[in-house]
């Protein structure tokens, strides 16, 4: 007969400002933000490093090397621990909390740290050579298929995507000006999920008032795939505590959240952008759910088209999508993004006896989904 998994918590979450490229946080290196966020969730449980079995730390655009153990190591963890580094570009910060439940779902770890941290101030030049010895192109980007040219934008394949679907420039401009609207409306929500750094910390400063003159200037100085329907390049970290029902009850912390399900999918690399809604539908099949038991949805907005199709193609209700913003209206860091929208649920779920559902897509055809229900 099969053994059936242990129940998993999320009992803890935490993240910092999410500030754009040369912002608030440009010159605050990984292992700060991350040590200051770890921190956190510890304080928020009572307990000390001690209790902790791995940190679990997703970052994409940085030198590589263990980043999770830097991290571990400045938030003041013991050098017993190691520390486990996750690169899955965008999906990287819930994948890495996917895979901490699935540990603890197999009894290999009681309290696992789980997030991601991302500094696109900070991060190093990328050269790649074409054939030994030849001179180094620079590129922001590896490629994430063998077919795959790193020097195109991965939002270039958004405009085909569009038309494809018939997604019109209102419809695209409505969903930009909601996503600032909603975040500018619920700062005080925000908030409660910052850790800050210093007294004066901004709380996510990309969001603002987008008028339809801005943004057809926007689509007219730099193309459809612009700032305005992008998710700007961002600073942050977030990480949140994943946990056993036996850590539960040793610990009693003030808020407890079950994770119900979660899982990374892959797909077709040129439909990345479109894989979440095969991921949600897939995962309230599994699970016996259908929208009417999801009371929020957080959904990582790299691109306006790309939230739309993946609400358009999953049927998820539009009203329970980001009620309190989007990546649209404060930032894509990319390592720590899945981990934000889980936070956020956490936060804006507890003590509500509700369900929530984050998902996300990542370059290379991936995406990840989390579903959470407070108990």
């Amino acid at each position: 007969m099969a053994v059936k998994p242990r129940k998993v918590f999320l009992i803890a979450g935490a993240r910092t400002t999410i500030s754009p490229v040369g912002g608030f946080l440009r010159d605050t290196p990984i292992e700060d933000m991350a040590a200051a966020v770890l921190i956190d969730n510890l304080k928020q449980l009572n307990i000390d490093t001690t209790e902790v079995d791995d940190v679990f730390v997703s970052n994409a655009m940085g030198g590589g090397g263990n980043s999770a153990r830097l991290c571990a190591l400045k938030a003041g963890f013991s050098s017993a621990l190691l520390g486990t580094s996750i690169d899955r570009q965008c999906v990287g910060g819930l994948d890495a909390i996917i895979q901490a439940t699935n540990q603890i779902q197999n009894g290999q770890a009681n309290l696992i740290l789980a997030g991601g941290v991302e500094s696109f101030s900070l991060r190093p030049e990328r050269h790649y050579p074409t054939k030994w010895n030849k001179k180094a192109t620079p590129l922001e980007r590896p490629p994430f298929y063998p077919t795959d040219n790193p020097t195109i934008p991965l939002g270039d394949s958004i405009k085909a995507l569009k038309e494809a679907y018939n997604i019109s420039d209102h419809e695209e401009f409505e969903w930009v000006r909601n996503s600032h609207k909603k975040a500018l409306a619920h700062k005080a929500v925000a908030a409660t999920e910052i850790v800050s750094l210093t007294p004066n910390d901004p709380i996510d400063s990309f969001a603002r008032a987008i008028t339809k003159e801005v943004y057809q200037k926007a689509n007219a100085t730099y193309g459809h795939t612009h700032p305005c329907n992008t998710a700007p390049k961002a600073d942050g970290a977030a990480f949140v505590a994943v946990a056993s029902e036996e850590m539960v009850k040793k610990i009693n912390p003030a808020h407890c959240m079950e994770i119900v399900d979660g899982f990374t999918l892959g797909g077709d690399p040129k439909s990345f952008p479109i894989l979440p809604a095969t991921a949600m539908k897939r995962i309230l099949e599994e699970n016996h759910f259908n929208w009417s038991n999801i009371n929020q949805i957080a959904l990582m907005e790299a691109y306006a088209v790309q939230a739309i199709l993946c609400a358009k193609l999953s049927a998820a209700p539009i009203e329970k999508i980001n009620p309190y913003g989007g990546a649209i209206s404060y930032g894509h860091p990319i390592g720590a993004s899945g981990a934000v929208l889980a936070v956020r649920l956490f936060h804006s779920l507890k003590n509500s006896n509700q369900t929530g559902l984050a998902a996300i897509a990542g370059a290379g055809g991936l995406a990840s989904v989390l579903l959470l229900q407070d108990i």
